[in-house]
């Protein structure tokens, strides 16, 4: 079973006689990318910046590997790395110097991990060179090794992939991944790109007004919004001759969209039963089979639009 490292219990906030965060519970897992999704003010770095102590916690507990940040903060957060916003980062000194500097802050940290965590993130060849050459994606990465010095059984990153080119964007994503899966490190990333926490994210929980609407895999919150039906392309040499063989498809749900390709509509629980079965029919009928695929279907995008639409309610 994975070893929960963050809990968020019955979270509430108020700013003045507003309360912004509704009652959020959530936990991640060592090992895993976890999403924080939800529109512009949902509450997302409000909680984040909770978490990590840079507001204050008006009711309920956040929990760091077993530790309450309410009866031991500095026991808590000495488990968390982070960074809000934009990495805070001496502009005239090297990715190396930087480094230093921030290890002096904290102990047990040498230049072997240094090295390490250099190595984690890729920025080996450039570590020597002066911050304010780097490039946006390249100041996120010295970012994350900082935050990753000490160890961290958490690393909490607030919409880091913000103003970064594609090439950027991949490659804090590939590091993101490795660190989960390989360092075992859970990590709790926001974003408001959908195509890129789909990429990303093991799991994740989306929030709108304060209030938590659930929290699941990016497979399943796909599926919780896309029907019972799957949408299949097929390629053949004769759409008309391969298209009469189909009488395990209602005639609705299948089309010919031109010469060589059909498109087809099947239900979920169907499915492996009548492609595996339109396949058999048309080879065995001489009909020359390209491409049997499911079409692209439903994205978290679309997911995240339908679930948060009019404020949004309960994930299923």
């Amino acid at each position: 079973m994975a070893t929960s490292i963050l809990q968020i219990e019955n979270l509430n906030k108020y700013f003045g006689k507003r309360q912004i965060l509704h009652d959020i519970s959530f936990e991640t897992y060592a090992g895993e990318v976890f999403g924080f999704l939800g529109p512009n003010g949902a509450g997302k770095t409000t909680t984040i910046k909770i978490a990590v102590g840079l507001l204050s916690l008006d009711e309920g507990d956040i929990k760091i590997n077993g530790i309450s940040i309410k009866k031991d903060f500095e026991g808590a957060i000495a488990h968390v790395g982070g960074i809000v916003e934009n990495p805070e980062l001496y502009k005239h000194m090297s990715g190396m110097q930087n480094l230093k500097q921030y290890a002096r802050m904290r102990n047990g940290i040498d230049q072997k991990r240094i090295d390490e965590v250099v190595e984690l993130v890729g920025l080996k060849n450039r570590i020597n060179d002066r911050v304010g050459k780097y490039s946006l994606g390249m100041r996120q990465r010295l970012g994350v090794a900082q935050a990753l010095l000490h160890h961290p059984k958490l690393l909490i990153l607030d919409e880091p992939t913000n103003g970064l080119d594609p090439a950027g964007i991949k490659g804090l994503r590939d590091i993101l991944k490795n660190l989960a899966h390989e360092e075992n490190i859970s990590v709790l990333v926001s974003s408001h790109l959908m195509s890129e926490m789909e990429l990303m994210c093991d799991r994740v929980g989306i929030i709108t007004n304060g209030k938590l609407i659930g929290v699941k895999t990016v497979e399943e919150l796909i599926s919780s919004v896309a029907g019972d039906m799957l949408t299949y392309k097929i390629k053949v040499d004769n759409s008309e001759k391969a298209i009469a063989l189909m009488d395990n498809v209602s005639d609705e749900n299948k089309k010919i969209i031109d010469e060589t390709h059909i498109e087809i509509i099947v239900g979920k629980e169907m499915v492996d039963e009548i492609v595996s079965g339109i396949a058999y029919k048309l080879v065995t009928n001489g009909v020359r089979l390209s491409m049997l695929c499911p079409s692209e279907n439903r994205k978290l995008e679309d997911a995240f639009m339908e679930i948060t639409k009019n404020g949004g309610g309960q994930i299923a």
